[in-house]
């Protein structure tokens, strides 16, 4: 980095590799769950299981006053049990709710201009709280929109241990990658310009940028070289 006579912060171009990426939250959500409610009211006559607890598929989970036994249709873990013993329940409320820990994703929830780029495919770097300096892969498996916000699914590559529903983590999704790119630091730019200093002078000109990182920016015009003097404010 240079200085000029003003004292005023000066840089040159580089050539390198850029990555653009978008950046969302991301909650974790089990593919397969399980929600034992009928359409008429009923009152549970006994509990086999109780929450916390793993099942198994075929596992008897409770039985209602009619008679009818109520068997899990997954392998899971018990999440819910928000009724008593004999207390009614009304219709279309669920008695249990069993969730597959083994199966889970991330929603991501994206802004509206981060949407525009993202497809299936594309690598994600995952970050939880309890493991900020481990990094998990992950990749787009599906993309959608959903209630007015637009929901990227997110697949670990591989499962981190202890990961459970309701969890939240950063996600950095790879949109764009390029090599031996010109590049000048963000902060040189303003407003679609930069300030060259050329004998001691300074010119405005206007760029096209290409991608783009928290930190540089790729120049695809005008044809910088790497002795130009780029003016830092």
């Amino acid at each position: 980095m240079l200085f000029t006579a003003c004292n005023e912060k000066t840089t040159h171009p580089t050539h390198g590799e850029i990555v653009e990426a978008v950046y969302g939250l991301g909650t974790v959500e089990s593919e397969e769950l399980y929600l034992a409610r009928f359409s008429i009211q009923v009152s549970v006559k006994e509990f086999y299981v109780t929450e916390g607890e793993d099942v198994k598929k075929g596992q008897k989970l409770f039985q209602i006053d009619e008679g009818n036994i109520i068997y899990s249709p997954i392998n899971g873990r018990v999440t819910e049990r928000p009724f008593h013993l004999k207390e009614n329940v009304p219709p279309q409320s669920s008695i249990m709710t069993i969730t597959n820990l083994d199966k889970v994703y991330l929603s991501v929830a994206l802004e509206q201009h981060a949407a525009m780029k993202i497809k299936r495919g594309l690598k994600a770097e995952i970050s939880f709280e309890f493991f900020r300096n481990k990094k998990v892969e992950g990749w787009i498996e599906s993309f959608f929109p959903q209630k007015n916000e637009f929901i990227a699914k997110v697949k670990f590559k591989n499962t981190p241990e202890g990961i459970l529903p309701g969890m939240t983590a950063d996600v950095s999704i790879e949109v764009n990658r390029k090599t031996n790119a010109l590049l000048v630091p963000a902060k040189a730019i303003s407003n679609s310009h930069l300030t060259l200093i050329k004998k001691g002078k300074k010119e405005r000109v206007e760029v096209e940028i290409g991608l783009s990182d928290l930190e540089k920016v790729e120049i695809i015009s005008p044809a910088l070289n790497d002795q130009d003097e780029i003016l830092l404010p």
